[in-house]
Formats: C-alpha cells, structure tokens, sequence
C-alpha cells in the first residue's frame, strides 16, 4: 500500500458536536489535502507553508502531538478543539495604507538635482530645493532647518523673492538696466551673479521688485532624499531621511501596504503614566524599530513601524503589551481545555521550527511531550514560563531557527528565561528547567535525564483570568507552595531585572491621604476603609515607582528585594491611620494625620478661620449657612 501523509481532522459530525479523524489523506506540496471526507473540515493537523490552499486551518501542533507523542484520541480532540479555539479567538485591526509618494529632494548641484528630476520625476512626487546655485526652475533654500518625526519630515527654508507678479507690467525697463544682465526674459533672478546695485527697483515704475525680499517656507513631505555631499544639520530622528545609497530602502516604503496592528497596548492596565509622565517604561527602552511611544495617553503603539520582534511584549510585566496572535488570555484558556503530562516536556516553537523538528523526528513517539506552536517565541514572558511549569511541565524547550545561529534569541527573551531559571533553581534546586535549541539539537537534548519535580500536578486548576500579573502571581503561588522554601530575590548575579517589588512605609509619615492608590492599575496598592489602613500586595507589584513619587510625604520606598514566601501573596498592612470625626454628628470623613497637617500648614497663615475643618461636608455647610443668617 502506497504510503500517504498521516493527519487528525477535526470534522463537523452529523451531531452538533465535533469529532476528531485520524486518517490519511492524499496531499500535494503547494496545493492543499484532498480527502474524501463529505464533512466540513473545521481545522487539521498539518503545515501551511506546504500546503497553503487547504481552506481550513492548519495546527502544526496538532500534527506534531498527532505524530510525535503519545497522547490517545480524547487528549488528540481536546488538542485539536483548543488549537480552533485559538484560530478563531484571533483577533486584531488591519487597514490598507495608500502609498505616498512625495518627497523632498535636496541637492547643492543644479546638475545632479536636475537629473534625479528627469529619472524618477514619472515615479515620485519631487519637491526639488538647491541650497547652493540657482536655476530659474529649482527653487534655492536659505536658512534651512527641519525635523523629522513620525508622521515625515517637517522642512522650513526661506527662498529669495524679489519679483511681485501682481504689480509688474512686464514692460522690460529691469533687464536692459541690470549691468550683470541678472534678470532673463522669463524675470529669473539669477543671485549667483548679482551685486546688489539696486538698479532694477529703480528703474521699475510700478515697485514691483524688492532685491532683498524673502519668502518664508514649510513644506511638510513623508520623506527627504538627500544628494551627494549636501552639508545639512540633520535632526537627531533620522526617520523619513534618506541618502543615495540608501534610495533602495526609500523605494520600499512608498507601495501601498497592508499595516496589521499585532501588538496592542492596554493603557488600563499600563504602569506608566501619561498624566506624570512617569513609571514603567521597558516597552520602549527594548523597541528596537522606534515603535512606541509615550504621550498624555500613556503608550501607544505604530503599527506602520512595529516589526512585531515581541521584544516589548516580553519585557512588559502587567501584560498591557499583547502580541494579538496568541494573547495572554488566549493562553491561559488553552491550558485550562488542554493538559500537559505531569513532569513532562513542553516543546514551543514558530511553525517553520516545529515543521523542521517533525520532519526530523518523523516516525519517533515521545511519551510524557506536548507540542505547541508559538509563532514569536520572543513575546514569552516569564508568566508564560511559570503558568507551563504550574501547569505541569518539567521542562520548556524553545526552539530556535539554527540560520539564526546563537544570536537567533532575542536577549530579552534570554532574560526571561534567565530569569524563569532563576526562580526554579531557587525553590526547587533544577539547573535550567527551560532551555533553548534548535531542532537539530532537540535529540541530544531529549536524551539527558530529568531529576527532580515540581510537583504541581494536584495544583493544576483552572486559572480565572484578569491579566497578566493575575496569572502569573497565581502560577508563583503554586510553586513556591509546592516548593517549600522561601527564597529571597534581588537584582543581582545572573537576575538583573527582577519584576518584583516591596514597598516600605513610615508610618509616621504616612497621613492617609491615599494618593499612593490612583496610579496603582495593578492593584498592589489598596485601602480598607473600614480599617482606615494602607494595604500592599507584593505579588502584583512591579516596582514601577509611581506610588513613591506621587507621594507628598515621600513616605513611600521602593526595594526590589522580595521573599518569595506565602506572605508575598497576601495583602500585608504598611499603615494604620485614626479616624477623624466630625465634632457634630459624629461621621468619619479622614484622618487625624491629614487633620494634623492641614492645621500646621494653615498655623502659618494669619487670621484663618480653622474650626469648620473639624467638621464632615454636610456639618461644615450647615455651620456656614446659620453664620450668614
């Protein structure tokens, strides 16, 4: 019998229900599967890069788990129910962008400006200026300054104006007059040859010319294309400036494109603010393509510039960094639908990596592996390393293209890792519990023994999620629970950039006044009103300082050394304040401390007024309305 290519096939039955199908199918490269299934095919097991005419999904994590594990057909059908989960959960804005091609062309050669007109004067939209000679059809730019930002370059110049056409009858007497013969038929001032006599204004009867006369210019284009050895003050943004030898790169910038807005940012969520201009900013400081940016909004995202690395999304500790193709959420809900074997091995990787490893390891079943497609392994996140191991894996395999060589991982995602490594090693004692290979490494790797076990497997509930530090605080819990141990993490050694942080308070600072918790989108930060105490969960702060700055006792500190003990995850009580109550009827409306302060503060102040600040707002205006009656 003539071998076929082996798959799962996830088909809409005659119940209402799906059902899985294994089965071969007669597939040709570059075409698509031709199956004699009458059933509609709602996603199989397979690789889009070789068939990607197939009209349904393709799950290469599906075809791997179908060919390289051993997982029986009830987990091959959970596989493949969250694998179309996550097809159709995908979600994001995509919008055409027109090509525009205008462009500002400087050159200090009436030569050579004049002949990039004449070759790419049918392409692009020229707007030519010398800043050097003259020439009665380019103009000449004096004092010239710009800027470039995102939305192109921002040119002002001034060009000599001598000439009002309004006012000029045309009746010769400035060209025969001039002894330079400056002013041709066409009332060009050629400047290279004037000497400023002033003839001409004299002889001109209606004052139509003015020699020194300027006119003050912005132009405003995408681009500027600069020629040769043109000496200009270039902007620190170089963005939209170009130069001769890199005219290949201009050109392909000026087709219409499709931009695909992958990387979301949540400024719900986001612990900078835009409002101070203050806190966590490793999203852009780790944006290699200039792509973020941070206003009065908070951060913003251009998609037109993301080159979608994932640099951002795996540095960003509250997950308002998404990378839309696979999200947090969607993450999470696949592990609550799918189950990783107890003290397993998770292998996540792009398709191009995964199909490599499975055309390698064609034939050979792995028992206690999970397969999983995870097209920018740069997006991972330290959550995503501690939900798998909470989950039930003992080891993360990433895969890495082996063209890229070592180089091939992002460093950020190494950190990540790194430090992912860095929390095993400390509460359970394993060396390198997530490691990084190409598939031709997989095999030596798969080889060596695993000692030791997290024992998470009575911990695996499904998780409710919130967000990303939600889940990734829950996952930690269970670790360190099942662990036993209470390590203290610092940024020092081999963990530079702990996201974790505890916040110390003097409490004989302290005045209550809570301006601590309106920038606290994480929630670390709480208040029991009923207690009248400032409260703080170390599990979800990550140390982005915004409480500390914004208070005006600078009662506030900042230490990014943590305990990872069974405290860390409870609320722990950083002050306690007396109530103040009002001297008529009684009700709280602050704190004795804030009291205490308003009244030094007004003791400075002569003749005021302060016995209506003992009283609540309702008492204060009563007070107010029987005096002036």
């Amino acid at each position: 019998m003539k071998k076929q290519f082996s798959t799962c096939l996830l088909i809409q039955g005659g119940s209402f229900a799906p059902e899985l199908l294994n089965t071969e199918v007669n597939l040709h490269p570059g075409s698509g599967f031709f199956s004699d299934q009458e059933k509609t095919i709602l996603i199989a097991g397979g690789f889009s890069s070789v068939t990607p005419k197939s009209g349904f999904p393709l799950s290469p994590t599906l075809q791997l788990n179908h060919d390289l594990a051993t997982f029986n057909s009830k987990e091959l059908e959970a596989i493949a129910g969250a694998e179309l989960q996550r097809v159709s959960a995908v979600n994001f804005r995509s919008s055409r962008v027109a090509a525009d091609n205008r462009v500002a062309v400087i050159g200090d050669s009436v030569e050579q400006l004049l002949r990039f007109v004449d070759t790419y004067g049918g392409v692009l939209a020229i707007e030519p200026l010398l800043v050097k000679e003259y020439h009665p059809d380019l103009p000449t730019g004096l004092e010239l300054t710009f800027e470039a930002g995102d939305s192109g370059c921002r040119l002002e110049y001034r060009v000599r104006s001598p000439l009002d056409r309004d006012k000029c009858s045309y009746c010769g007497s400035c060209g025969s007059i001039c002894p330079r013969q400056c002013i041709s038929e066409n009332l060009f001032f050629d400047y290279s040859c004037c000497n400023f006599c002033r003839d001409c204004e004299a002889a001109c009867d209606f004052q139509a010319i003015d020699i020194h006369s300027v006119l003050h210019t912005v132009l405003e284009v995408p681009a500027v294309i600069v020629l040769g050895g043109v000496e200009v003050d270039l902007p620190a943004d170089t963005a939209g400036i170009y130069f001769e030898k890199t005219l290949a790169e201009y050109f392909s910038t000026i087709f219409p494109s499709q931009i695909d807005e992958i990387i979301s940012c949540s400024n719900s969520i986001c612990q900078f603010s835009g409002r101070l201009g203050h806190g966590c900013d490793l999203c852009l400081t780790n944006c290699n393509y200039g792509a973020i940016a941070r206003d009065g909004r908070g951060v913003t995202v251009d998609a037109g510039k993301c080159g979608e690395c994932g640099a951002c999304v795996a540095v960003c500790p509250t997950g308002a960094l998404q990378n839309e193709r696979f999200t947090d959420r969607m993450f999470v809900e696949y592990f609550n639908s799918v189950a990783i074997p107890a003290d397993g091995t998770v292998v996540v990787g792009g398709e191009k990596d995964l199909h490599r490893l499975w055309w390698r390891q064609r034939g050979l079943r792995r028992e206690k592996v999970f397969f999983l497609q995870y097209d920018k392994t740069e997006s991972l996140n330290l959550f995503h390393y501690l939900h798998l191991f909470h989950r039930g894996a003992r080891r993360i395999v990433v895969l890495f293209s082996e063209e890229d060589g070592s180089g091939g991982m992002a460093r950020k995602q190494l950190d990540q890792l790194d430090l992912a490594n860095s929390i095993i090693r400390r509460l359970y004692g394993i060396e390198e519990a997530a490691v990084v290979a190409t598939p031709a490494e997989f095999e030596a790797l798969w080889k060596l023994p695993l000692v030791g076990s997290f024992g998470c497997a009575e911990e695996r509930r499904d998780v409710f999620f919130t967000h990303r530090r939600q889940a990734l605080a829950f996952a930690l819990l269970s670790l360190v629970k099942q662990s036993g141990r209470d390590p203290v993490m610092r940024p020092e050694g081999d963990v530079t950039d702990v996201p974790f942080a505890t916040i110390q308070c003097d409490r004989e600072k302290c005045t209550q006044c809570m301006a601590c918790l309106n920038e606290c989108r994480m929630e670390a930060l709480r208040a029991d009103r009923q207690q009248w105490t400032l409260n703080h969960l170390g599990a979800l702060c990550v140390g982005c300082g915004i409480c500390a700055r914004v208070c005006p006792e600078k009662a506030l500190k900042i230490s990014s050394t943590v305990t990872l003990d069974r405290q860390f995850f409870v609320l722990s009580e950083l002050a306690r304040a007396e109530p103040m109550a009002c001297r008529m009827c009684g009700k709280v409306f602050g704190t004795r401390k804030s009291y205490d302060r308003v009244m030094a503060l007004l003791a400075e102040k002569e003749s005021v007024d302060t016995s209506h600040f003992e009283l609540c707002a309702t008492c204060r205006v009563l007070e107010l309305f029987e005096v002036q009656h």
